[in-house]
This record gives structure tokens, sequence and C-alpha cells, in this order.
């Protein structure tokens, strides 16, 4: 088949794809190097050029430009057999929908899944139904609200956005004095709904399942890195990659645990009724799972999945679609470990990539010369290993030696 895969950052898709022997276009945000390594038929909303910054202003939501983008090329090119979605699109189901009317079928969820995915209180619901815990949850829609609404919570709490993946948006408040502060000073006209929850502290992680017609498959459950310092993430909350699989043995001796969160998590998609890959973010605190979201799309541990089970995640997603299934055990089985760390920069001046250590586990890089701001993701490293806890240091010595050899000559 020749696919068309879209998405914020498509290329773990996109090589997944290849791997699977099928011909692909690409659409991407960032445009990163080592997507063009992968193929010559991809374009990016990003322009990446020497002595420019990474980012530029823009007027439409970057979901808008994918669209646009995809339908630009599918129509030049004529003969995509089939469109797969990634992360961009969580928010815009009209933008889901939009998609079908391209041309090649789309492998992806009904967009009326997906709005029901970003429907807080009502996915709440069925989460909770499944077995999972539901974190205290309301909403304000002005400061005047949200200064009352936190005085039926404990604080630390969460305030979070009406969307936006990576963690964006999400912000931790010790006191009450602190939230005051920062939305207080804030035009109300700009601030829409925010969300306010109960703060849970525990193991961040996920869960990535293919779903069928009638089976839902439970490929792994994952460890997710949330805000990690050592690879200069920007925020509390912000995605930072994966260690996969969750090492159960490590956090409790109660062997049956593993069982009843795979059940819970089954229920869970056994009610939604979704298609080919999708996953749960969850903590995990005092033998419980307390639900955060769906994502009803390929997830970010999409790589480090594909080295611990030695599944082709694309794959097992198009033959979802066709009706193709595949005998896969009931309690997930890996073969090796794996993770994956997102570097990003944390200094303070913007300045250009100078060079990458020769290391294969580096991908999504930035082009040389390019300039990077605070915060911005400057590439990726993923790696198979043996042990969890040497790979995660692995990962961070390659992080640390890349800041480096890109140190800022003062």
């Amino acid at each position: 088949m020749k696919l068309l895969v879209v998405g914020f950052n498509a290329r773990p898709i996109a090589k997944s794809a290849v791997k699977a022997g099928h011909e692909i276009g690409v659409i991407d945000y960032f445009g990163d190097y080592d997507l063009l390594k992968l193929t010559k038929n991809c374009f990016s909303v990003l322009r990446q050029k020497p002595g420019e910054l990474l980012h530029r202003p823009l007027h439409r939501r970057p979901a808008e430009y994918l669209y646009y983008l995809a339908e630009l090329i599918s129509d030049e090119q004529g003969d995509f057999d089939g469109i797969i979605l990634g992360s961009a699109f969580d928010r815009y189901h009209e933008l889901v929908k939009q998609f079908k009317d391209i041309g090649p079928k789309v492998y992806a969820n009904d967009p009326k899944k997906f709005a029901l995915t970003r429907q807080k209180h009502n996915i709440n619901n069925i989460a909770k139904k499944a077995g999972f815990e539901i974190p205290i949850l309301d909403s304000a829609n002005d400061y005047q609200e949200l200064v009352e609404i936190t005085k039926s919570f404990s604080f630390p709490l969460v305030t979070r956005g009406d969307g936006g993946g990576g963690g964006a948006g999400i912000k931790l408040w010790k006191n009450l004095t602190e939230l005051k502060d920062y939305f207080g000073s804030k035009d109300e006209e700009q601030e829409k709904t925010i969300w306010v929850q109960e703060y849970i502290e525990g193991i961040d992680a996920s869960s990535t399942v293919n779903c069928l017609k009638n089976e839902v498959q439970i490929l792994s459950v994952n460890r997710q890195l949330i805000g990690d310092k050592n690879l200069r993430a920007p925020s509390e909350f912000a995605y930072s990659g994966n260690i996969v699989p969750l090492n159960y043995d490590s956090y409790n001796k109660d062997s049956s645990l593993e069982e009843k969160h795979l059940e819970t998590i089954r229920k869970l998609f056994q009610k939604l009724q979704l298609m080919g890959s999708n996953g749960v973010d969850f903590i995990f605190k005092n033998e419980k799972l307390f639900f955060m979201e769906v994502n009803p799309r390929f997830q970010g541990s999409i790589e480090c999945v594909q080295y611990a089970t030695g599944y082709n995640l694309v794959q097992l997603h198009l033959d979802a679609f066709h009706k193709i299934k595949h005998d896969l055990p009931a309690i997930p089985i890996h073969k090796r470990f794996s993770v994956k760390g997102i570097l990003f920069s944390d200094c303070e001046q913007p300045f250009p990539v100078k060079e990458y250590p020769k290391n294969e586990w580096i991908v999504d890089r930035t082009h040389k010369e390019v300039l990077l701001e605070k915060s911005d993701p400057f590439c990726s490293i993923v790696l198979p290993c043996k042990d969890p806890e040497k790979g995660y240091r692995t990962i961070c010595d390659i992080a640390n030696k890349i800041t480096e050899m890109n140190k800022i000559d003062v």
C-alpha cells in the first residue's frame, strides 16, 4: 500500500510503515533531519533553515496546516491507498471528519470517538465504570470562578486548558497565592475554560492497545517520563519519553495486580469501541490506576513498544481495520526493555545546532545551524536495552554529550 502519514511527529509511524513494506508520503510539523533520511516524499509545516529560529509565528493551528498539506499532496500525487493519523488532531474532531473527504481510506477512529475522548466528564464516567480511579475535576470560565472553585480543593492542585498534547498548558500550584498571582495578571479575554484537577503524585504510566471490532489486545503497559530534568524538560508535566515496559516487580509484590490492571484497561477500551492503535494515560499509586486521558491514535511510545515487543504497530493497526486478527497473548510479553528520551534546549538565548555524536539511537534531530530557543525540542534518543535503569542512564549520558557539544561559547 501507499500510505500518507500525517502527524505532529510523524517519523516513528512512517518508519514503522516502511518496515512493514509500505510506500509512504509524510506530512509532519517539524521536518527533522531523520525524516528526510527516511523519505524524500515528505512535507512539513516548519521550514528548518540555517541561521533561522526553529519556530515561526503561525496564523493557524498546527493541525490545520497539517490537514491542508495532506489535502494538497494527496490531490497532487493521486495514488495514496490510505491515510494514517498521528498526534495533533485529538482536540479537532472536525478536522478528522474532513480527512475522509480527501479521498483515500482514513485508517483512524471515527470523529465522534475523537470528540468523546475530549469530553472530560463523559470520558471520566466511562473510565470509572471500567475500574479506574478518577481525580476530582471541575472547570471555571473566568478568574473569579476559578478562585471560588479552588476553595473545595486541597493544594497542591493542577490546572489545565481544554487540550494540548505533551503536557502543554498543565500547571501545578502549591498554594492559592501562586495561582492568584498567575491568573490574576492574565487577560481574562484570552482565557477560555480552565480545568482544575486534584493532583495525584505517583508513577506516570500509559498502556498501548490494539483494538479490533470485538477484541482489545493490550500490547504493553509503559512507564512515562514526565518533566524529566535530566532531559531539560521545559515544565513539570512535559512529556519527556518512556521506559517500556513498566516493571511491575519494582513497585509491588502482588503478582495478581498486573492482571487486575490489564482487565481495567481492557474494559475501558471495550466500552469505547475504538479501532486500531490507541492508548490511555494514567497514574499508578497505591496499587490503583488514576485515569488521565485516552489517546485515540498512535502514541509517542510507538518505537519503544515495537523494540520491546517485536510487533509492528502500523501493520497491526491496518490489519485491525481489515478485520485481520493476530493471536496475541492476553498478558503482554516483552523480549527486552526500551527507553526513549526527548532532549530539550535549556539555554536562555538562541543558539545554532552545531553537531551530534555519531550514535544510531539519536533521532528526530533538528537540522544543523538552525537556531534553538529555550524549551525547543533538540532531538530524541530511543534505544533497546536489557536493563531499564542502565538504558535510562545511557540516554541521559547521550543527552549530556549532545548538550556539551552544542554549548555556547561565552
